[in-house]
């Protein structure tokens, strides 16, 4: 605690070292959408005419201090909002909440002014490295798999983030494993991300409102993970109307409500999504007994001009069932030529989280956040032939509390401090058998293992001059674990230098403690995947990172360019002994290898947020190793994932009111794997059989091949300014046909004995149309006309 309040007090005294002596008050309040009431985060407020200004807080809360005087006009303003000004009376403190007018964004213009511009110049002078935010309407005309926007599926086509399989929701930042990102949804972590084998995620794109991806330059609020923090906002509800939406797809179908309880004061929101993959296989007479479901939900009340209460929660279930199959043989006892042998077998993989969240304004200078947070993973898989029977069941359940403070000190300094306390309960292997199969599978209800993770932090933002501004932080982390405990100092700090109006150059240092990990039997997200914690044996993951890079806003383009480097180490990362026997283990620990990792690499992202044509162009060069001393013979080797270009071009180009037309290019070098390059003959000890034993290179010496695709969607929308709007989706995922290389296949000429490796495909060609409606809401808003005074 005395490490955490001298860091706050030396942020404090840089800002107060260079100031002079004024009067000044606040004003304070909340930047929201007009025509729903939703926050506005990270939206600009400012004085007209000056530098002075800041930036809205997660929650959409801001504090300006300003000189006093007579008056002064200030300035809000949001990506994709029409710029609001407030002239007010500069005689003592005062609340303003101000809505903005949504405009269309693909018009809207990036506009700077003499004094605190758009929110692309905000990005520009922001301290923050190595991150984007992702508003959700930005990339509803994305083309995806299926017809349906996936919010993974574009997170993974930005710079520096790897996917893992085809079509897959792995995610391999900078060089890190899939089970070093951080999702958070609502505040609550969300262990597993994808539906359908990982081929879907979790996340309905209709109950967000945005998605904000970091991958280094961490504030000292984040933790827990090495690689990336994924923080997933829902929509609040619309506090103004009701407004349904919703789509219907060749896979899927959604629908969303929302709308006021108490007008301007409380609202809810309701969203649901199902597959109907089982029902329209079954109608052409197949049997594909799958289908997922998930359920959002939120509620959010203003107690009083104060205080404002949340409710969230997140429900998702995968359901696999086969049951009384017949299984066809030449020698039956039914009459129509089957065995019954009463074959069922099923899964089911489910998310559940929970946040109750309470903001707290104490004065226009305090702001607080409390939150109370469960979440809950598990798989259930079970099967039956006959007389013999098997469960096998998994689980994690989290109990959490965090509090959050954030001072708005001035224009020029910010401090935010907290602490947050998660008790982690783990079931990794529950194992129950009956019948003959028992003889060989013993029952076990697995051991229930308790981690305790405290952290405390505190961290802050101050402007020296005109040029520099510094965040600086400190994390402090553990893991209260059997036998063991253990405690972490988490340094942050990033630095911005402006080099003018529209440029700066940005660095950045983090180091991250991570206190669980993921046992995976395969590269793919299959129900056999469980969360662990470390133990006294497993030591915590640990990270060093710094980044730098130089960031520019063309203005009369509406561009923005960043290119950024990075170098990354990682120490006692996961991998797996040799032969490692991963399926029914209980003991896991003994399968577990700790090394070292190194990445590094540059990110290049030129986007266009604004305009008729619009989206971004990236590229990624980069490398990432790993070492264990019981691998690879104790040298060094490429890591799984280690793909050296990576190419991503996403367009969108709006023809008419009516039409838009979307493009996906996507250019990636392969994943890494161990081929086999000889074989020799190997006489068993007794001298009556012969083995082929094979021979292999180095571990990850070959990369499958390069791999492109190219996907493309179609939008028309019914006329403008119809109370109920509608749209069309066609396109198609992978136009071109060439499938990316999945896996490696070694086939055995059976005249010579050479091997000959295959690389098959996943996803070929695949069409989808999607049809997406919406009504009610209020007024119309975009090209056609909003009223704020009637508000």
């Amino acid at each position: 605690m005395r490490l955490l309040r001298a860091l706050s007090w030396l942020l404090l005294v840089l800002h107060l070292a260079p100031a002079t002596a004024q009067t000044t008050f606040s004003v304070s309040g909340f930047l929201r959408d007009a025509a729903t009431g939703e926050a506005l985060s990270y939206g600009t407020v400012g004085v007209a005419g000056s530098a002075r200004g800041v930036n809205t807080n997660d929650y959409g809360f801001y504090s300006l201090q300003v000189p006093a005087g007579a008056s002064v006009t200030l300035q809000f303003s949001f990506l994709g909002y029409a710029t609001a000004t407030r002239t007010v009376p500069a005689t003592g403190n005062l609340a303003l909440d101000v809505k903005l007018r949504a405009t269309d964004n693909k018009i809207s213009e990036v506009v700077v002014t003499a004094g605190r511009s758009s929110t692309e110049l905000e990005d520009i002078r922001s301290t923050q490295t190595s991150t984007v935010t992702i508003p959700i309407d930005e990339i509803r005309t994305i083309p995806s798999l299926g017809g349906e926007v996936d919010i993974i599926k574009v997170i993974q086509l930005m710079p520096g983030i790897t996917r893992g399989g085809e079509g897959s929701t792995g995610m391999f930042v900078r060089g890190g494993d899939a089970d070093q990102n951080l999702v958070l949804l609502d505040e609550a972590v969300v262990y597993n991300i994808g539906h359908l084998f990982g081929f879907f995620s979790v996340f309905n794109p209709d109950a967000l409102r945005d998605v904000t991806v970091t991958k280094g330059g961490f504030p000292a609020h984040y933790g827990g993970r090495l690689s990336s923090v994924l923080d997933v906002r829902m929509k609040e509800g619309n506090n103004q109307h009701y407004r349904v939406e919703g789509g219907i797809g060749l896979l899927s179908s959604r629908l969303t409500i929302e709308a006021p309880i108490v007008k301007n004061k409380a609202s809810f929101l309701i969203s649901g999504r199902r597959t109907y993959i089982d029902q329209a296989f079954g109608l052409i007479g197949s049997d594909v007994p799958f289908y997922f479901y998930d359920l959002n939900a939120k509620l959010n009340y203003e107690i009083s001009e104060r205080d404002h209460l949340y409710f969230s929660s997140y429900f998702g279930n995968d359901v696999l069932s086969f049951k009384d199959n017949k299984l066809s043989d030449e020698v039956s006892e039914d009459e129509d030529g089957s065995i019954d042998l009463n074959l069922n077998f099923g899964f089911e993989l489910g998310n559940f989280t929970q946040t109750v969240r309470w903001n707290r304004i104490y004065n226009p200078k305090l702001f607080s956040n409390l939150s109370l947070i469960r979440t809950a993973f598990d798989y259930n898989i079970d099967g039956k032939v006959g007389e013999n029977a098997i469960l096998i069941k998994s689980a994690i359940q989290d109990f959490g509390a965090k509090i959050d403070y954030t001072n708005f000190v001035d224009d020029r300094t910010q401090l935010r401090w907290g602490g947050a306390l998660t008790v982690h309960r783990f079931r990794p292997n529950v194992l129950n058998a009956a019948g003959e199969i028992s003889e060989f599978i013993e029952n076990t209800e697995g051991p229930q293992l308790i981690t305790v993770e405290p952290a405390l932090y505190a961290g802050g933002e101050t402007r020296l001059g005109e040029r520099w501004t510094v965040q600086g932080g400190l994390r402090l982390s553990g893991a209260v674990v059997k036998d063991r405990n253990y405690f972490g100092f988490e340094p942050r700090l990033s630095t911005n230098y402006a080099l003018g109006e529209q440029s700066s150059i940005k660095a950045s240092y983090s180091r991250m403690k991570q206190y669980i990990h993921r046992v995976s039997s395969s590269s793919l997200a299959l129900p056999t995947d469980l969360w662990y914690p470390v133990s006294a044996a497993v030591r915590p993951q640990a990270s060093h990172q710094v980044a730098a890079g130089y960031h520019v806003l063309f203005p009369e383009k509406n561009l923005t360019f960043s290119g950024e480097a990075y170098y990354k180490t990682m120490r006692d990362v996961i991998e797996y002994r040799e032969g490692s026997d991963l399926i029914l283990n209980d003991n896991f620990e003994e399968q577990l290898l700790q090394g070292d990792g190194y990445s590094w690499g540059a990110e290049f992202l030129l986007r266009r947020r604004a305009g008729r044509v619009n989206g971004w162009l990236g590229y990624t060069l980069a490398w990432s190793r790993r070492q264990f001393d019981e691998l690879n013979n104790g040298e060094g080797f490429w890591a799984r994932y280690d793909r050296r270009h990576y190419l991503t071009f996403v367009g969108n180009w709006e023809i008419s009111p009516r039409f838009t037309f979307s493009t996906v290019f996507e250019y990636a070098s392969g994943a890494r794997f161990t081929p086999v390059v000889a074989q020799f003959l190997y006489p068993d000890p007794t001298l009556t059989t012969v083995e082929l034993v094979p021979i292999y290179t180095k571990r990850n010496a070959l990369s499958l091949s390069d791999s492109y695709r190219l996907d493309v969607n179609f939008v028309w929308r019914n006329k403008p300014g119809k109370r109920f709007r509608s749209e069309w989706h066609v396109g198609a995922y992978n136009l071109t046909n060439r499938a990316t290389p999945y896996t490696v296949r070694v086939n055995v000429d059976e005249n010579t004995g050479a091997l000959r490796y295959e690389q098959p495909g996943l996803f070929g060609f695949v069409p989808s149309v999607a049809y997406n409606f919406r009504f009610g809401g209020g007024p119309v808003v975009g090209r056609e006309t909003l009223d704020l005074d009637k508000r």
